[in-house]
């Protein structure tokens, strides 16, 4: 398994792998109040997947296997509320009961809300990355690669393609406040989708047909929306929603990244076209597809992957100071921005230092990999 004289399946890859799978989807192996295994006369079964077990039913079983931490992130724990810190003296009845980061003024217990807040800020920077980078490679590709002197379009395109933004941002005005980002965005998606079809189709009229400045228009809306700082277009766009959601959020984040991806793409493919390997591909009538898919993409893969590490370290970010702001996210939801609320009590130290060091970490191990990663290409 050896690329380029490195190990591509290293025991850390795979161990950082597996951590990465834990946390997003069986946090609950690791904290919760339910167990894992259980022998029962004879039957074995496994409460943890289970939402009618409660852990009374458990109690009579031979064998239970529990998770390391027995609390979940929203159970509280009465007799050790009002901010317990991790070395004082803990009303518990087992040493195995113990809060060993510590609880909030509730009663909930820090380490679980760390173990679950690890997968929900993880899962939204991963789907936020993905969306963003889903928005933004084509749209760099298409702005570097085609410019203003490739795309020609006759009369007929110009005038539908204009009424179409027009009743698209009319609508859109509408339905916003009203209607899950979610299904906006999937709608906007396949709208797009049938424009263009419909464009190329009419675009095989025999008609004159005049050069589209796509570069100048493309990169205008780029440096306007550059020009808008970020935090006060986020706050502007949640103010839209009055039911928060995980999907917004991941959505909202994504629509406030791909600008500064498609940027960057924008400028590797304006100088991978320069290349003689991609002027001889023109000159010998390859499409254009053909040269973007063969050509240039396999050269932007070492740069997406630096990107793509830059932007989810961004958005693990933004989710936590939204969540710290108490906004974006649900109630019933938990993540380390809003276990960092609770550190605004002087004396509750560890709300700060516990969750904020986890935050600080995967920052830090973030920008490593993304310098490790850069030093290959």
């Amino acid at each position: 398994m050896i690329k380029g004289g490195r190990k591509i399946f290293s025991l850390k890859r795979i161990i950082g792998v597996i951590t990465l799978i834990t946390l997003l989807f069986f946090s609950d192996f690791i904290a919760g109040d339910k167990a894992i295994l259980c022998v029962c006369k004879g039957n074995m079964t496994m409460p943890v997947f289970s939402e009618n077990v409660r852990s009374q039913e458990t109690d009579n079983c031979s064998f239970c296997l529990f998770p390391p931490i027995r609390y979940s992130p929203f159970q509280i724990d009465v007799n050790n509320g009002n901010y317990v810190s991790p070395f004082a003296q803990q009303n518990i009845p087992s040493v195995c009961f113990r809060h060993w980061l510590g609880t909030d003024k509730l009663g909930r217990d820090v380490a679980a809300g760390i173990v679950h807040g690890a997968g929900i800020s993880l899962g939204i920077g991963l789907f936020a990355t993905f969306l963003s980078l889903l928005l933004g490679v084509p749209l760099g590709i298409a702005l570097g690669y085609y410019q203003d002197n490739t795309i020609r379009w006759n009369v007929i395109q110009y005038f539908v393609f204009i009424v179409s933004v027009f009743f698209v941002l009319f609508y859109i005005s509408f339905l916003i406040s009203s209607t899950s980002l979610v299904i906006l965005t999937f709608a906007c998606l396949i709208f797009m989708l049938i424009l263009y079809l419909l464009i190329r189709s009419i675009g095989k009229w025999n008609m004159t047909k005049y050069n589209v400045p796509f570069d100048l228009f493309g990169f205008r809306i780029l440096e306007w929306r550059k020009s808008i700082p970020a935090l006060f277009l986020l706050l502007a766009l949640l103010s839209l929603f009055s039911k928060p959601s995980v999907y917004n959020v991941i959505i909202i984040i994504a629509l406030l990244s791909w600008a500064d991806i498609a940027r960057l793409i924008r400028a590797e493919t304006l100088t991978i076209k320069n290349h003689l390997f991609v002027q001889s591909a023109m000159t010998m009538g390859f499409s254009h597809v053909y040269i973007i898919v063969h050509h240039i993409f396999p050269m932007l893969k070492g740069s997406l992957i630096v990107i793509a590490m830059y932007i989810m370290a961004g958005a693990v970010l933004m989710e936590a100071t939204l969540s710290f702001l108490g906004l974006g996210l649900p109630v019933e939801e938990v993540s380390w921005g809003k276990l960092l609320a609770e550190s605004r009590n002087a004396r509750a130290w560890w709300m700060a230092v516990f969750p904020g060091g986890c935050l600080i970490m995967l920052l830090l191990f973030l920008h490593s990999k993304t310098k490790k990663i850069s030093g290959l290409y």
